[in-house]
């Protein structure tokens, strides 16, 4: 369901949750990458015992991981540094001591190392210089699946529909050009996309 100007409805937007984490629900090499380092992004808590998780995009948390998701801090711009038109964000915890609930894991969990970007209206995936984790799968870029990058790609401009998402997209490009915080970008020519 559209409107006239072919922005999705609310009611689509469970829809289109459902289909990128369709998409993105491939494996980025063969096996289990949390073997190639003891799972160091997919564990409860760190080496100084202080726990660990990740943000949700905007209405992830209301569409997808309410049901699944116990265990969160609700963060508000009064507390928080994010986007000016995002009054709030979900901070959820991991949920298992390692490895995780594979079928549940948000959309960051799915698609990283890439990133979304959008620069004059084209969208890419890129990889970042600074990452908070030193993921070996970023020097093994040769065993990567192409079924792995064409699900990241194609559910990110599934997800390009919901205006929030786009909004949120485009405010951190804005801060990763400013920042030069680009070593990778795929494809190289993009695809285009309507800003609202």
């Amino acid at each position: 369901m559209t409107t006239k100007q072919n922005k999705p409805l609310r009611a689509d937007y469970q829809a289109i949750f459902n289909k990128a984490y369709h998409l993105m629900d491939e494996a980025i090499i063969a096996g289990n990458c949390g073997e190639l380092c003891g799972y160091h992004c997919c564990r409860r808590i760190d080496e100084d015992g202080k726990r660990l998780g990740m943000y949700l995009l905007p209405l992830e948390y209301e569409y997808m991981q309410a049901a699944v998701v116990t265990d969160y801090d609700l963060h508000s711009q009064k507390h928080y540094k994010m986007p000016p038109k995002i009054k709030k964000m979900y901070y959820i915890y991991c949920h298992l001591a390692t490895g995780c609930l594979r079928d549940y894991r948000p959309i960051q969990c799915r698609t990283y190392p890439f990133e979304p970007h959008l620069e004059n209206g084209v969208f890419s995936l890129v990889i970042e210089k600074d990452q908070l984790h030193n993921c070996p799968l970023i020097t093994r870029r040769s065993e990567w699946r192409q079924a792995f990058i064409d699900g990241v790609y194609n559910g990110w401009l599934e997800l390009l529909k919901i205006p929030i998402i786009l909004y949120h997209i485009d405010y951190f490009s804005k801060e990763r050009r400013a920042a030069d915080n680009i070593i990778i970008q795929y494809p190289s020519d993009g695809y285009e996309v309507l800003l609202r």
